[in-house]
């Protein structure tokens, strides 16, 4: 899916079909008020891209990194790091780490890092990776919930961020098999 898919479903469910019909031509004629629109949605994009990788659905990278002693500093990491969750030696072994600002202080000598990071800022007709199954509809949502806001449709903008919230709420469960204790007779 790309931005502009997101987009032409915000187009619809803001009421802007004029602007709808124009993503979905061939070749994208706007005038000076519709692009500042365009403009718009797409900072709003971005901006709930990384509201869902930082607040509610962490974006999970692993690397292979090849350290000199036993400090990692974030950036010589290819993405920007929110969260270390996991590092592993090279025969597959959990290392204990402590996490600064800037830095992960390792004991012993890491070969893999697993981390949570912010997305790319993307532009219009980039592709969105499909992280933790979300789809372009609940990218709507919170796209379409942001617009509203800084358009001044407040009363509005919180239906679509509840449409947003539950949507994640309901990708953020646990999916997998609920195992119970043992039953004990007494």
């Amino acid at each position: 899916m790309t931005v502009k898919e997101i987009l032409k479903l915000v187009c619809e469910f803001v009421g802007e079909k004029e602007l709808m019909t124009k993503l979905q031509a061939e070749v994208l004629s706007v005038n000076q008020h519709e692009q500042e629109k365009l403009d718009c949605m797409v900072r709003c994009f971005n901006l709930v891209n990384q509201e869902i990788a930082s607040d509610y659905l962490p974006f999970l990278a692993r690397e292979e990194v090849k350290i000199n002693g036993s400090i990692l500093n974030f950036s010589d990491l290819k993405k920007v790091v929110i969260n270390i969750y996991e590092i592993k030696n090279k025969f597959g072994m959990n290392l204990n780490f402590k996490l600064f600002p800037n830095f992960v202080e390792i004991s012993g000598k890491a070969k893999t890092v697993v981390y949570s990071f912010l997305p790319d800022e993307l532009s219009l007709n980039d592709t969105v990776e499909k992280y933790c199954g979300l789809s372009a509809r609940v990218y709507a949502y919170g796209v379409a919930s942001e617009y509203l806001l800084i358009d001044g449709v407040g009363e509005d903008a919180e239906i679509w961020e509840n449409r947003f919230k539950d949507s994640l709420f309901v990708l953020s469960r646990k999916k997998n098999e609920h195992i119970l204790p043992n039953r004990r007779w007494f």
